[in-house]
């Protein structure tokens, strides 16, 4: 019967002499060897059971349990491992399924960013789980060790292509002299992704619930704080039109560009507002629609 060295192995089935040499240390190979040369000969039966590892690697056996399936497993045993194995294919599907559809969402956030800035629209602010971490005043800055939020940073930053950064200026911070004044600053997953991946509401973080708001598009320099001077406009708005700040604002973070030789921070703004007017402009119409679909 024809055998082959390992180096001509490995070219048939695109296998490292390393690897080769792993699997004959596990017995899962057993070349002939020639004593007076030192040689080592695999037959096509070699061959074979290293496809199969292959096999099994690609479908995400470690190398050792791989081994064991090849070697020593029974139907009842690939039965077993497979089933694992074709859960976490279907969650990894289903995960990018999901990733593609949120960044299908953020093309579509930057798409409208630009003429958004100067725009009110009301609408409902989405539900969100959020977590803050961060809070400062003045030039007093406090920060929270991600272990100290009994378990809230990882659960949320697990799914990490889900999570936008969110900045919160509290309803009495806003009656504060500006110096005085407190801003958050925190991480955030909408309900609906939240739901969709199994991000669950730990005790650190907040279940922010939908609301009426005024929302528009805002932009601040690179190191400028979300402070109340950053949202002056958007008050002023609000109290042209008669709305009353019923709760706290959100500002959440787009993306930062570089214009004009700088960089400039874009952000959500949202201003959850009561009044008489706010019930005729809540009105469906095309293009609030179309941005409910986007940042709803």
């Amino acid at each position: 019967m024809q055998r082959y060295r390992i180096g001509e192995v490995s070219k048939i089935v695109d296998v490292p002499v390393e690897t080769i040499r792993f699997l004959e240390q596990k017995g899962l190979v057993s070349p002939e060897k020639n004593t007076e040369t030192g040689y080592r000969f695999y037959s096509v039966w070699d061959i074979n059971l290293i496809l199969d590892y292959k096999k099994f690697r690609k479908i995400g056996f470690s190398s050792r349990e791989t081994v064991d399936l090849v070697r020593d497993s029974s139907f009842a045993d690939l039965q077993e491992q497979l089933d694992v194995k074709r859960k976490e294919a279907a969650y990894l599907a289903h995960y990018y399924q999901a990733k593609a559809l949120k960044l299908k969402n953020f093309q579509s956030v930057l798409g409208n960013a630009l003429e958004l800035v100067g725009k009110y629209y009301i609408m409902n602010r989405p539900e969100n789980y959020s977590l803050f971490t961060r809070s400062h005043s003045g030039e007093s800055l406090k920060m929270t060790n991600a272990r100290d939020t009994e378990g809230g940073f990882e659960e949320i930053t697990r799914n990490y292509p889900f999570v936008e950064h969110i900045c919160r200026l509290k309803k009495g911070e806003l009656m504060l002299p500006e110096d005085l004044e407190e801003a958050e600053w925190g991480l955030t997953v909408k309900k609906y992704w939240a739901d969709r991946l199994g991000i669950q509401l730990l005790p650190r973080m907040e279940h922010i619930r939908p609301v009426t708001a005024l929302f528009t598009v805002i932009t601040l320099e690179e190191r400028e704080y979300f402070t109340r001077s950053a949202v002056e406009n958007a008050l002023q708005y609000m109290e042209d039109h008669h709305y009353t700040l019923c709760g706290d604002i959100l500002g959440v973070y787009i993306a930062t560009v570089r214009e004009g030789g700088r960089n400039v921070r874009y952000m959500e703004l949202w201003i959850p507002i009561a009044g008489e007017d706010s019930a005729i402009a809540f009105s469906e119409d095309r293009k609030r629609t179309e941005l409910k679909k986007i940042f709803g």
